[in-house]
């Protein structure tokens, strides 16, 4: 992509360094406090909140004239609107999104439609099992964040500035997903996981050690790649409880982000609508997506021809496609302790499915530390407290 945006005009020239993940945040203070930092970069980490609240972020609007920013907030979806705003302002620009649904091995199925429901779900993955190498489907600790929202939760009520991560319908989520260790027992599920520490969940899948798994869209071309008279599978939406939310999940996506007082601030902006298609480039937006198998930021990318042609090659990558448009998608919250809500919850979701705590106490234990550290921060920046 860089390539293709160097050829494709002379004023800009875009050098590509990439940067190890391990201890990115002190990596990126530490050139800001240098003053050798990038124009312009690429992340997936959950750190917009943090990084925009210590004023180290160009607000994107800050880069443009207001008739343009308008157009972009219209252009995007919503999950990539909400993905990259904080405090009402645009931070980030999304480039691709990521949407998790459920994969079914054709045989699990065994005739029936995708399930929609929990108890139609439950119909199909509540199998007891006497092979110590095969669970249908186990919940894992990550997952919370995705059936939360299928289950009508929201962890962050941004009215009051309240952590709601012990909401009722996100307890009854977090429920349901310890009901499978119980089930299966804990020991049985050890040795499950043990028997299958190096096997990666595309190839559980295809190997049957997993019939449903929650993934991404990262899985569709392997997947169709292998798909031969031994071996077919589908995927649908999260299934939901009558009261939870249709087409709903956590969605994440890779984003840019222009640091503050950089030096080329209008070469950033120009490189960052090429790469994700706004202002007239959607046709090269279509052709990065497809090639690397991104869902794009906008619908106006998808409607062009080269993505669609990708989608009639993979047509089950259409249903990420649609589900990553749906306003029930939604990101973890862009607050100022966002990574440490995202593994804080996880850790929570992990002790309730191991048993060493309840749902409820797991969720209520989590919810009081995240807000304690948000009220200490916004204590220390004069921010408004949680009401």
């Amino acid at each position: 992509v860089v390539q293709r945006f160097n050829d494709s005009q002379t004023e800009f020239w875009v050098e590509e360094i990439a940067v190890p993940g391990q201890n990115l945040d002190m990596k990126f203070f530490m050139a800001l406090a240098g003053g050798d930092f990038p124009d312009v970069l690429n992340q997936d980490d959950q750190i917009i909140g943090q990084w925009a609240q210590r004023g180290a972020l160009t607000p994107l609007d800050q880069l443009m004239p207001a008739e343009e920013y308008a157009r972009l907030n219209d252009w995007l979806s919503p999950p990539a609107q909400k993905i990259g705003t904080y405090d009402g302002r645009l931070y980030a620009l999304c480039n691709g999104l990521d949407i998790r649904l459920m994969f079914y091995r054709r045989d699990i199925l065994a005739g029936r439609n995708v399930p929609t429901t929990i108890e139609e779900f439950n119909a199909i993955t509540r199998q007891p099992s006497d092979d110590p190498t095969r669970i249908v489907y186990l919940p894992d600790d990550r997952r919370l964040w995705a059936w939360g929202i299928a289950f009508g939760g929201r962890f962050y009520d941004p009215d009051t500035g309240k952590i709601t991560a012990n909401d009722p319908a996100i307890v009854r989520a977090l429920e349901w997903m310890v009901s499978y260790s119980q089930l299966h027992g804990l020991e049985k599920i050890r040795a499950f996981r043990s028997t299958n520490r190096e096997t990666g969940s595309q190839s559980m899948l295809l190997e049957g050690s997993h019939g449903v798994m929650m993934d991404g869209q990262w899985r569709i071309e392997p997947l169709d790649a292998a798909v031969s008279d031994d071996f077919d599978y589908a995927v649908g939406p999260l299934p939901h409880p009558p009261e939870g939310n249709p087409n709903g999940g956590w969605v994440n996506g890779n984003f840019f982000l222009v640091p503050r007082d950089c030096k080329n601030p209008r070469g950033a902006w120009a490189f960052m609508k090429f790469w994700s298609g706004f202002d007239g480039h959607e046709a090269e937006a279509a052709q990065t997506a497809a090639a690397g198998g991104w869902i794009p930021a906008s619908p106006n990318v998808v409607t062009q021809p080269t993505f669609q042609t990708f989608l009639n090659k993979h047509p089950n990558f259409r249903l990420f496609v649609e589900q990553a448009h749906s306003p029930n998608q939604w990101p973890t919250p862009n607050i100022p302790v966002q990574a440490y809500f995202f593994e804080r919850i996880n850790q929570a979701t992990e002790e309730a499915l191991a048993l060493k705590a309840s749902p409820q106490q797991a969720l209520n234990t989590a919810t009081k530390d995240i807000q304690r550290r948000l009220d200490a921060l916004r204590a220390n920046t004069n921010q408004p407290q949680a009401k």
